[in-house]
């Protein structure tokens, strides 16, 4: 039997979205290594910047999260599941405050409990 489909779609939506935050952080991480490009200029340093091995590992999480991503909208509503990557801004901020040693402020604290309100609000009374 296939795994995934045994699976709860919730625990695949987190499982995604995380690996979409990881994504997020690996290309920040990468970039801090690479070294900072412009609009014009990123263009001809692109094979480059994705071959570092942290990009390169980014792009892979973000294709697997979207290959788990059509498992999740295959069963739920899209307006009901989408609302859900949400907490990767969450998790972002997490691996940023403690990983990358970014400051954390109040609006980054307000702004993540709205985001953990709003998809609770959505988790209770959103799915028909």
């Amino acid at each position: 039997m296939n795994l995934l489909l045994e699976v709860h779609p919730f625990a695949v939506a987190v499982f995604s979205i995380a690996l979409g935050a990881t994504g997020q952080f690996l290309f920040r991480l990468g970039m801090l290594h690479y070294g900072k490009v412009t609009v014009t200029g990123i263009w001809g340093q692109l094979g480059a910047i994705i071959f570092t091995p942290e990009i390169f590992l980014g792009f892979t999480c973000f294709g697997v999260s979207s290959i788990l991503w059509l498992v999740v909208i295959s069963r739920w509503e899209l307006s009901y599941a989408y609302p859900l990557v949400a907490l990767g801004y969450v998790l972002v901020i997490f691996y940023g405050t403690f990983l990358l040693q970014e400051t954390i402020a109040l609006p980054k604290i307000a702004g993540s409990v709205l985001i953990l309100a709003g998809i609770s609000v959505l988790g209770l009374w959103g799915q028909s």
